[in-house]
């Protein structure tokens, strides 16, 4: 589903030079996609260890390790991405191993994630495409759809969008439970809807492991220190990805995933160290553009191509300023706007 998107690429009105000259970027390299899996796994265990080795012995000191395994967390999650785009090894079934491997940590079920995304990959920005339930946080409806609704709807709707439900609230009920089942899946998706309860067994297996050795304080409250800043940033930046002033949204047959790419995607410019921790998935237009681009040659990709230059550019501060913005889509003045503002 990720290679259908690069695909399209050739439906975009940029030269075929330039399509050609960002796909000789995707391609891994062995050594550096083992390095990453290996350091990172093997950095975010060790934390784990140390965690649950140290309260057991009444050393709550080694809580300060909590944000290191949380930003260990977030890179975990984006390897997995990786691994769902067929970009981190050249073999299908060396990505998917690595993937299931990563799901167990990131507590994401790889087959229903890597095949949702997919449809993300597909459709983002694309207003005949609406209304999936795992496109909740790129997904939008129009100021005229909003104010079609009955007063108790347009009540309901203000409420999802509340930036605190949508960035604090709602990310570790995604990761803890939400994941726990095959949500919005047709029941001919076996695959991924058998990974979802294989995955569930092996949490269950695990963890209670955990429980029996640390008890079920500690693995509460390691699990929750852990996990919950990891998915908070994570849904903050994919919301802020995809939603934000300037983007833009298209019908059929005028989408395509490369213009999509450089209208519907933002630029997140991060300092060195939290590139490292998310993977350099702020580059985000790169990857729609490209989705079979390994994380550590998006960088490159990108300043090596001028069309990508003219992007939008959100730092953090940015970022959080558009978390509370942005919701509706106006087909009017072709611009998002905030729900304060629609009357």
């Amino acid at each position: 589903m990720a290679h259908l998107a690069a695909d399209r690429l050739a439906d975009s009105e940029y030269s075929d030079n330039e399509i050609r000259s960002i796909k000789r970027y995707q391609g891994s390299h062995l050594g550096i996609s083992l390095f990453q899996i290996v350091s990172t796994i093997g950095l975010l265990l060790a934390c784990y260890i140390l965690l649950y080795a140290g309260l057991t012995h009444g050393w709550w000191g080694v809580l300060v390790l909590a944000p290191l395994a949380s930003g260990l967390s977030i890179r975990t999650f984006v390897l997995q991405h990786d691994c769902g785009h067929g970009s981190l090894f050249r073999s299908r079934w060396a990505n998917d191993l690595a993937g299931r491997v990563c799901s167990l940590l990131t507590l994401t079920p790889y087959d229903h994630w890597k095949k949702h995304h997919g449809l993300h990959h597909g459709s983002w920005n694309n207003m005949d495409t609406r209304g999936r339930l795992s496109d909740l946080y790129s997904d939008c409806i129009t100021v005229a759809e909003y104010r079609q609704m009955t007063r108790l709807k347009q009540s309901l709707y203000r409420i999802s969008k509340n930036p605190i439900l949508n960035v604090f609230v709602m990310p570790p009920v995604i990761f803890f439970i939400v994941y726990r089942i095959a949500f919005d899946t047709p029941r001919h998706w076996v695959r991924e809807r058998l990974g979802v309860y294989l995955t569930n067994l092996c949490l269950l297996c695990g963890y209670g492991a955990l429980v029996w050795f640390a008890g079920i304080k500690f693995v509460a409250l390691v699990s929750f220190m852990v996990i919950y800043p990891a998915a908070v940033i994570g849904a903050w930046m994919f919301l802020v990805q995809h939603k934000f002033e300037g983007v833009q949204w298209v019908q059929n047959p005028q989408w395509n995933t490369f213009d999509a790419a450089l209208t519907g995607c933002s630029f997140m410019r991060l300092s060195r160290v939290w590139r490292w921790f998310t993977g350099d998935i702020g580059t985000h237009h790169v990857h729609h553009a490209a989705p079979g681009i390994p994380n550590y040659r998006l960088v490159d990709c990108h300043n090596a191509h001028q069309v990508f230059q003219n992007v939008k550019i959100l730092t953090w501060r940015d970022g959080v300023r558009e978390a509370r913005l942005n919701v509706l889509w106006d087909e009017e003045t072709r611009t998002m706007v905030d729900l304060r503002s629609v009357t």
